[in-house]
C-alpha cells in the first residue's frame, strides 16, 4: 500500500512552521515502509493552503496526499485537510528525512492537542480538543 506524505519545507531543508504559507513541499512516496520516491513540489503562492482555504481557488494538489507533516498549523486547517482525507501531524522534528523515517518506524511524535501559540492561521477560532 502506498502512502504519500507531504512535508512543509519552505527552504527545502527543514520542516517549516507555517503550513498555510508554505509553497515548497517535499513529497515522499512510501511503499511498504520504503521510500520509493522523493520530489519537491513548488506551488504558486495562490495555491498555498491559506489561500485555498480562504476560497481563492477550488482545490489543492496537497489534497491528494495522505499525510501532511508540518511544525505549525491551525485547527481549522487541520479540519479542512481532514475533510479531504489528509491526516495532518504537527511535529517537532525539523529534519524532513528524519521525520519520514520516524513516521515509517512509528516513532514520530505528533504534538497533540494542538497548541495555539505556534499555529499560524487559526481561521475558525473554535477550540476543539480531540483526545
Amino acid at each position: 500500500m502506498k502512502t504519500i506524505v507531504a512535508v512543509t519545507a519552505q527552504n527545502r531543508k527543514t520542516v517549516f512552521e507555517h503550513a498555510g504559507r508554505c509553497t515548497n513541499f517535499l513529497i515522499y512516496t512510501i511503499n511498504n515502509n520504503i521510500i520509493e520516491h522523493k520530489k519537491l513540489l513548488k506551488l504558486p503562492k495562490e495555491e498555498s493552503l491559506h489561500n485555498v482555504f480562504h476560497g481563492n481557488t477550488k482545490g489543492s494538489v496537497l489534497f491528494d496526499v495522505d499525510i501532511l507533516l508540518t511544525r505549525g498549523i491551525g485547527n481549522g486547517a487541520i479540519q479542512k485537510l481532514a475533510n479531504h482525507n489528509v491526516a495532518c501531524y504537527k511535529i517537532e522534528e525539523t529534519d524532513p528525512d528524519k521525520a519520514i523515517h520516524k513516521l515509517i518506524n512509528g516513532t514520530l511524535e505528533a504534538v497533540s492537542p494542538i497548541s495555539h501559540d505556534k499555529s499560524g492561521c487559526n481561521c475558525d477560532g473554535n477550540h476543539h480538543h480531540h483526545h
